[in-house]
């Protein structure tokens, strides 16, 4: 008798809640996780956990393996930290003995987790491609609850993709709907809307509790490199986001406004990304230390032209710390514009966006606007977006010397990416555990099956 296809959850964080609860008749399942705590949130649940790196890092083995291993530098993990060369091709040869072991052993069919964010997982994917183990990494879409498998789990480029797909009437009505929604009104970015900004208070509270969190994660678990890979322990990132909250409240009179400028001034907008994560790390490898990039930006506009620079949803006061001020002293074409402000509202002000992989370069190329990506992401195939791989590039664009791309088929290539959508959202929010969301992800994992 032909066993059933046999699935393995990576299961970190909240999704050792949520994976478990995907069983299927379709399907067999295992789960891998990086701590007894998610071993213990999956088991509680039903679900049968095969692997738990904390449980089993100190007597795995070091697998022989050949250089250069990795796709990414060893520094595209934002948690290990503070290691010897050869303490870190340790941890790299322990990781790989535990995936390996775990594959040979199971031999699962499926992998189900989120994009690559961290080595762990970049591992995971790396030995899974040698036993030809497809990798369903679920990806974000901009238009309602949905979402997609990416192609590759390093980013969400997928021109071969697109280019085949070939839209319903529905979806190009969908299509045009959604266009008429962003040049009506507001953006409603599901993934943005839930952030507390600037001086509310809630915010704080969060970043102290998880603080106070990490402090207890410092004592309770004794060996640093267990801290590091299985509870992405990180103090310093959580002392800096309260600096960074006491920076927008004390320095708030120092960001600069859009009414400041004049009606003829012509604008170039960088959205910020969130730091440290693996947009940057691993979707804009080679961009991803965001003040050198702005730096040169800088250097590539013409001098009666202005950067607008926003900050991240999630990080209201990160352009007030100091090296940020002194770098807008040296550029007075710099302007800093605080977390709250609206991305439309800037993007309608500017003639052009940059962007490594941000949605408001989506949403400026479904208003129409030229957008320059310099990461790989899903609208990187649109008519008006303009992929550069240097800054050579950026600079001909910024200065004249080549033509922006026109967009020309824009409702087409929104209908694609809205045709390949999976009912469902993997992500939390408040119907995360809601039967009908938990059938429509299982039913996503099941049809690509038989894809």
């Amino acid at each position: 008798m032909n066993r059933k296809p046999l699935v393995l959850f990576f299961s970190r964080d909240y999704q050792s809640n949520f994976f478990p609860v995907l069983v299927s008749d379709t399907y067999d399942s295992i789960h891998v996780t990086l701590n007894l705590k998610e071993k213990k949130n999956v088991e509680e649940r039903g679900g049968v956990v095969v692997g738990c790196l904390e449980e089993e890092y100190e007597n795995l083995k070091e697998a022989d393996i050949d250089f250069p291993y990795l796709d990414h530098s060893v520094g595209s993990d934002r948690y290990i930290v503070g290691h010897t060369q050869e303490e870190r091709l340790q941890i790299l040869k322990k990781c790989v003995f535990f995936w390996a072991d775990i594959y040979d052993k199971y031999k699962p069919n499926f992998i189900v987790n989120e994009v690559v964010a961290l080595e762990i997982s970049e591992v995971m994917y790396i030995e899974a491609r040698k036993r030809n183990i497809r990798y369903l990494a679920f990806g974000a879409f901009p238009v309602g609850k949905s979402f997609y498998w990416h192609v590759n789990p390093f980013h969400s480029s997928m021109p071969e993709r697109l280019n085949i797909i070939q839209p319903s009437e529905e979806n190009l009505k969908d299509a045009q709907a959604y266009v008429d929604k962003v040049n009506s009104g507001p953006i409603d970015n599901p993934f943005i809307k839930e952030y507390k900004l600037g001086k509310d208070v809630s915010r704080l509270k969060i970043l102290i509790k998880q603080l106070i969190l990490n402090i207890y994660i410092r004592f309770a678990v004794k060996r640093k490199i267990i801290r590091q890979i299985c509870y992405g322990n990180a103090m310093d990132y959580f002392f800096n986001e309260i600096r960074h909250y006491f920076n927008y409240v004390l320095r708030s009179g120092s960001y600069d406004s859009l009414s400041n400028l004049k009606n003829n001034d012509e604008c170039v907008f960088y959205p910020m990304h969130f730091e440290p994560e693996a947009t940057l790390f691993y979707m804009s490898t080679y961009y991803d230390n965001q003040f050198a990039l702005v730096e040169n930006l800088l250097k590539c506009l013409p001098e009666d032209q202005f950067l607008v620079v926003k900050e991240h949803p999630a990080q209201a006061g990160y352009l007030m710390q100091k090296h940020w001020r002194n770098l807008k002293n040296r550029f007075p074409s710099l302007r800093f514009i605080k977390a709250e402000i609206s991305s439309k509202e800037i993007i309608l002000r500017s003639r052009v966006v940059v962007t490594l992989v941000s949605t408001a370069g989506f949403e400026a190329a479904v208003l129409g606007k030229p957008v320059i990506v310099l990461g790989k992401i899903y609208f990187d195939i649109f008519d008006n977006v303009n992929y550069c791989a240097t800054f050579e590039d950026v600079y001909d664009l910024l200065r004249g010397h080549k033509q922006f791309n026109k967009g020309t088929n824009l409702l087409t290539y929104l209908a694609k990416l809205i045709a390949m959508q999976n009912v469902g959202n993997p992500w939390p929010h408040g119907e995360l555990y809601s039967k009908k969301n938990i059938d429509d992800v299982r039913y996503a994992i099941e049809s690509e099956m038989s894809s």
